[in-house]
């Protein structure tokens, strides 16, 4: 297998420079480096599954694993099988076997993409004394100013003549302007954030039928959107 690699290693480098001969013991180190860097992706601990008799799922979005990207151990990685598990505040990944998963150690893991979301680890330390708990933050919206989401899910049992468990979900959303976290619990925290520019955003909000009851998180974004955009 390794000499069939590195022969195909040989032909792809020379096709992609004529002008510069690559032998296959140059491609065999590529093949090397290449192994190495992916292994070390697969470092954490075996992925425990839940109850299934569990009503709802600990997973973002859905249950399914789906191709994304980690910044993990120093290094990126992309096409990545993962989900990432609200309930611990982790990620789990397909091990390369395809028989099990893994759960990647946090620590080590600074960003990662799924489904077009982009998710940052935040640590508060006795250094960095953020307003927020350590945990992976989903960046909805990342420039000067930022819409940051905590999302967690918890199980709730209840007890009668079996014991039933649920899955419970909760969203926290900040901005974060001049390096300061506002956390937005409710419609007047929002416009509080942006005294400058709240009439504006009243008026946008309303042209665009967007209701912030109803749809909380879209409505938070499109009022930071519109100032981040009218201060340009």
């Amino acid at each position: 297998m390794l000499l069939d690699f590195s022969s195909l290693m040989a032909q792809e480098f020379s096709s992609a420079n004529d002008s510069v001969p690559v032998s296959p013991d140059v491609a065999v180190s590529y093949y090397y480096k290449f192994t190495n860097q992916r292994s070390r992706l697969y470092n954490g601990k075996q992925f425990i599954a839940y109850n299934p008799a569990l009503e709802g799922h600990p997973y973002f979005m859905d249950a399914e694993m789906h191709k994304g990207t980690a910044t993990y151990d120093g290094l990126y990685f992309d096409s990545v099988n993962l989900q990432y598990d609200l309930v611990k505040d982790e990620v789990v990944i397909q091990h390369f076997d395809v028989f099990f998963k893994i759960v990647l150690i946090s620590d080590k893991l600074r960003e990662f993409t799924l489904n077009g979301h982009h998710y940052k680890r935040l640590i508060r330390d006795s250094i960095n004394k953020l307003p927020v708990s350590t945990g992976f933050y989903d960046f909805l919206y990342d420039t000067k100013i930022k819409f940051i989401v905590k999302r967690t899910k918890s199980i709730v049992e209840t007890i009668t003549d079996k014991v039933v468990q649920k899955i419970n979900e909760k969203d926290f959303y900040y901005v974060i302007r001049d390096n300061v976290y506002y956390q937005v619990r409710s419609y007047k925290s929002l416009l509080s954030i942006f005294k400058d520019r709240s009439k504006e955003i009243r008026q946008d909000l309303r042209k665009q039928k967007m209701k912030y009851r109803k749809n909380r998180e879209a409505s938070i974004l499109r009022a930071v959107t519109f100032y981040d955009l009218s201060k340009n």
